[in-house]
């Protein structure tokens, strides 16, 4: 490799924590298993395994080991915070004793205490508890004043930022005055690969163990933070099953819930009268979760707010039809291969949900949509323009 390329520092740190198993957990391994697959032609990339009070550090060129051995680390109840501490006063002394030519952290909550000896990329998902105060903060962050000033220091101390859609980059230039020359947009990817509609001899072994053998369902994958929008899914789902009451459609959700979040969701069903249409899978594997997207009628993802939308893009790659919503990112993502609807209209979610269980050819036509707009959004595609941002600020520096 020509030595002018340059060397990146990839930190996979925040996957011993929890957030490994939320979205941006996603995007850090997905990532960085697409960058340890590049080419030499690149910047070289190595990762970050672990740093500590002291700036001990792991560094590995294998990816996927990396990720793997953090799994193993992974300690039930870890916040971020814990994580975020540790690693602001390490990374600096870590980064001197490896001498990158370039840091990524792909979660901007650990802002180094000390400035680092090479630039640092950090990637903004979304600035939603900026945008919804009233729902996101809390005592860690300051409340409502503390947490902006927090976000304004995150972003405003690194070098160059990542945005992973036009819908959070706006809102990093309007939020927090961030110079449109200090952020590249760099949507997420998906691996075609792993995500396509082929069937596998597990989906139907699934599908029965939960019951859905023979069951109309539709399918939402994630967590019940407000701004998912619990509320206008199952009233959603109320007004679907109104117009149909001989079909017995159901809500299969697929994502690790506390047993408080599930009391308070039956709950919810119960004032809408769907509390018995409501089935929680708790945590499955990224197979499992195929062959979920792979049986239902529909994909339900009408957040309130997102930054992104992985469910959405893995619905559309496997070829589920997709009612989602039509604010934030997701018109950005979905295009015209998904029924956009307002998500704080029952109504509407219910007669998307309707049309898609009456119809084959609305379900065939989203289908083949869907999986023809996934192509635009693959994981090489977003490791290339990844490359090409450090390529960039490792010349200009």
């Amino acid at each position: 490799m020509p030595s002018d390329m340059g060397s990146v520092l990839f930190d996979l740190t925040i996957l011993e924590t929890e957030t490994r198993l939320t979205g941006i957990g996603r995007y850090v391994s997905e990532l960085a298993r697409a960058l340890g697959r590049a080419g030499s032609e690149r910047p070289r990339v190595e990762f970050l395994e672990h740093v500590g009070w002291l700036g001990d550090s792991i560094v590995t060129s294998d990816a996927e080991g990396g990720i793997e051995r953090l799994g193993t680390r992974l300690r039930p109840g870890m916040a971020r915070y814990a994580w975020a501490y540790r690693h602001r006063v390490g990374l600096a002394a870590a980064v001197r004793q490896k001498r990158p030519d370039l840091v990524h952290t792909g979660f901007a909550y650990a802002r180094p205490l000390s400035k680092l000896s090479c630039p640092r990329v950090v990637t903004c998902h979304d600035l939603i508890p900026l945008l919804f105060p009233e729902h996101f903060s809390d005592w860690h962050e300051g409340f409502s004043s503390g947490r902006r000033r927090l976000d304004e220091l995150r972003y405003q101390a690194a070098d160059h930022i990542i945005a992973i859609s036009h819908s959070t980059a706006n809102d990093l230039m309007r939020l927090l005055g961030i110079s449109a020359s200090r952020i590249s947009v760099v949507p997420n990817g998906i691996d075609l690969s792993r995500w396509n509609p082929e069937p596998t001899t597990t989906d139907a072994t699934t599908r029965g163990r939960l019951g859905l053998a023979e069951r109309p369902y539709v399918f939402y994958a994630g967590e019940a933070r407000w701004n998912k929008n619990a509320r206008g899914m199952l009233a959603g789902l109320a007004h679907a099953r109104a117009g149909r009451p001989s079909e017995n459609l159901c809500l299969v959700w697929a994502g690790r819930l506390a047993p408080e979040t599930r009391r308070a969701l039956y709950k919810l069903g119960r004032e809408l009268g769907v509390d018995d249409a409501l089935i929680f899978t708790g945590y499955v594997s990224d197979e499992e979760l195929r062959g979920l997207y792979r049986g239902a009628i529909a994909t339900l993802f009408v957040s309130l707010a997102e930054g992104f939308g992985y469910p959405l893009l893995e619905a559309m790659a496997i070829g589920c039809p997709a009612v989602t919503s039509n604010r934030s990112s997701l018109p950005e993502l979905a295009g015209d291969a998904a029924l956009l609807v307002d998500p704080e209209d029952p109504r509407a979610i219910g007669e998307g949900l309707a049309l898609l269980s009456s119809s084959s050819n609305d379900r065939a036509r989203l289908s083949a949509a869907g999986r023809q707009r996934a192509a635009l959004f693959t994981v090489e595609r977003q490791r290339d323009a990844t490359l090409d941002v450090y390529a960039r600020l490792v010349r200009s520096s």
